[in-house]
């Protein structure tokens, strides 16, 4: 692995693990924004992408996905993967909020890819204590071990199945099969929307929407993706989060060429920035890569005696744990 050339105060900010778990259900990327926007173990970063679709804050943020069928378990298929049209979506979610309707529970489809569930009576149910992880933390695994848990984990998992088998006949998915597509058989709990929140950055530039969500909640001013060429126009003691989101195919369809490919847009994305601003825009700027269970942060260089692909840290400094399958 190459880096910037003295890059200082290298560090590693690693996901915790909770009191009697054996392994972190966020991944570095999640911690690492908990952190820097200090919402409660009770609000996810991944459910933020519910408020820029008009959930309500505080409520449940679910998505609707395919499982197929390992040789003993069930694995969660990349929901980027689904390919659900918003027809299907309301179909869908009609017949479940229709058959849920005795319950003390209230589901709304936002969006094709993002669905909302509030709760009637939430101190009898108690689904927004669940604690579970993302469906992109979750996917291409096994769910036994990423499913929610908490004391009302039993009542929503019956839930959930009553809508799986709802939709195992349902038109929407003979349709879909019918056409090459994979069922929606499924729906997967992102978490509790954040309401509020402390204000972290002036700026965010990104087109993740749970980031989007997140700026919002915290009052900082939003900006288009940075993945593009063109270099925001920023004032020198502005606080600003630039996503570089680069690799997240490469992480939804674990794809190691998809992975190199990312590097190399990386570099022509930094080299451009840089020929644009010059190279003291990033002054005082701190790389951050997120991983499967952690995060690697690195100081940049003053200038002028930098080279930008440099080996400064032994490759072992970004080896992580063996996390569950």
């Amino acid at each position: 692995m190459r880096f910037f050339a003295r890059a200082g105060n290298p560090s590693i900010f690693r996901a915790p693990v909770a009191e009697g778990e054996a392994f972190s259900i966020e991944s570095g990327e999640e911690a690492w924004l908990r952190d820097r926007f200090s919402f409660t173990q009770a609000d996810t970063a991944a459910a933020a992408a519910g408020r820029m679709a008009g959930a309500s804050p505080g409520a449940l943020i679910l998505r609707p996905v395919h499982l197929h069928a390992g040789l003993d378990h069930l694995v969660l298929d990349p929901p980027v993967h689904l390919g659900l049209s918003k027809a299907h979506a309301q179909a869908l979610s009609k017949a479940a909020a229709d058959w849920l309707a005795s319950e003390p529970i209230a589901l709304r489809c936002l969006s094709p890819h993002l669905w909302e569930v509030t709760e009637v009576l939430p101190e009898r149910t108690g689904f927004g204590t669940l604690r579970g992880a993302s469906s992109a933390r979750a996917s291409g695994r096994n769910i036994d071990l990423w499913l929610p848990r908490g004391h009302s984990a039993r009542a929503w998992r019956r839930l959930m199945n009553e809508v799986q088998m709802l939709w195992h006949t349902h038109p929407v998915n003979a349709e879909r099969e019918a056409a090459g597509l994979k069922p929606v058989n499924a729906l997967w709990l992102e978490g509790v929307v954040p309401g509020g929140l402390p204000h972290a950055f002036d700026l965010v530039a990104s087109a993740d929407p749970a980031l989007i969500g997140l700026a919002h909640a915290s009052g900082a001013t939003s900006l288009p993706s940075v993945s593009d060429a063109a270099a925001p126009s920023l004032a020198h003691d502005q606080n600003v989060l630039l996503d570089a989101p680069l690799w997240r195919e490469a992480v939804a369809s674990g794809s190691d060429q998809a992975w190199e490919d990312g590097w190399r847009r990386f570099e022509q994305w930094f080299l451009s920035i840089t020929e644009q601003r010059g190279a003291k825009w990033w002054h005082g700027a701190q790389l951050v890569l997120t991983g499967e269970t952690s995060a690697h942060i690195l100081a940049l260089p003053r200038l002028p005696a930098w080279r930008v692909w440099r080996r400064t840290a032994p490759a072992s400094w970004f080896i992580e744990s063996t996390s569950p399958a």
